[in-house]
């Protein structure tokens, strides 16, 4: 098999991940296994989405039993850890914009569950709404949109990100998380600009600036900055909670630093800030003159006045 018909191959049963899982659910229910009603939520990724999905689930749960479906790795890991998920389908993959999934799953499942609500995108234009993915979250549950984002950490966790931080020799310190993606340009900020950021930091506070560049395709530090040896999702929420400052473009580790009430400073780029922003009053975001503008124009000077001034508010 050639490597171009493999690539389309991986695709085509990847976003088929959900078939087993239908049999896994459905034969459980039938074992008379974990009951029945409730609401079935499904949220396949990424880490963002899922942090500003927590809280509806908190809602959510209060009302009964909540079981969840979600992709695999990371994302289990992030929905296991939730104390308003009584079970977790994974990898519950499947393509949102094929209604004939979306009629199959929810075929499946309704005769188990009193809501099959499936939350994964399937409106390619979605931040033309102008309404932040949280609220329409939490519409779609019946519940009141969230002021931020939430993550639990278990103390495991925690004592597995205190192990790490000792094994750097670190105890105060700045966390910016670096990444540059060569497939998403107009997500991207340019690594020059990162490294005069990262200048600048480095001689405006009194800590070590670490930089995370897991799965950057630019991975270039300055002077002056340490890079941050990676881990596990959960162990880096837990790093990233002891930061004194954190500074990320708009990806999974800002959200979780803004819903971990850690001061952050979010450079926002690509879609539209009211519409996929982090979440919290302990968040500044450095936003685009527009929408989906070159990153470029996005300069150094207005991140490092965002970081003076959340430094001076925190």
């Amino acid at each position: 098999m050639t490597a171009p018909a493999r690539g389309r191959l991986r695709r085509l049963t990847f976003r088929r991940q959900f078939y087993p899982q239908l049999v896994r659910i459905v034969a459980t229910k039938l074992a008379g296994r974990g009951g029945r009603g409730g609401a079935f939520v499904s949220m396949m990724g990424g880490v963002g989405d899922l942090v500003n999905l927590f809280p509806t689930l908190a809602g959510l749960h209060a009302r009964g039993r909540v079981e969840m479906g979600t992709g695999g790795a990371a994302y289990r890991a992030l929905v296991t850890r939730s104390p308003h998920v009584d079970a977790t389908w994974s990898p519950f993959v499947y393509q949102p914009r094929r209604a004939a999934h979306r009629r199959i799953i929810r075929a499946a499942l309704g005769p188990f569950y009193d809501r099959v609500i499936l939350l994964d995108g399937f409106d390619p234009r979605w931040w033309e709404k102008g309404v932040h993915l949280a609220r329409l979250y939490a519409e779609a549950c019946g519940c009141e949109p969230p002021a931020r984002g939430l993550v639990h950490l278990a103390d495991e966790d925690r004592r597995r990100g205190t192990a790490h931080l000792e094994r750097h020799g670190l105890r105060e310190f700045v966390y910016v998380a670096l990444v540059i993606r060569h497939r998403r340009p107009l997500r991207s900020w340019p690594l020059a600009h990162w490294h005069e950021l990262l200048r600048r930091l480095a001689a405006r506070v009194p800590w070590p600036v670490v930089v995370d560049t897991a799965g950057s395709d630019e991975t270039d530090l300055p002077g002056g900055c340490a890079r941050l040896a990676d881990v596990d999702l959960l162990a880096k929420a837990a790093v990233i909670e002891r930061a004194r400052l954190f500074v990320g473009t708009d990806g999974g580790l800002t959200h979780i630093a803004a819903a971990l009430g850690v001061p952050t400073v979010s450079v926002h780029l690509g879609f539209p800030a009211e519409s996929s922003r982090a979440l919290g009053d302990n968040v500044t975001v450095v936003t685009q003159a527009r929408p989906f503008q070159d990153p470029a124009l996005t300069r150094p000077d207005a991140v490092a006045r965002a970081v003076d001034a959340r430094l001076g508010a925190a």
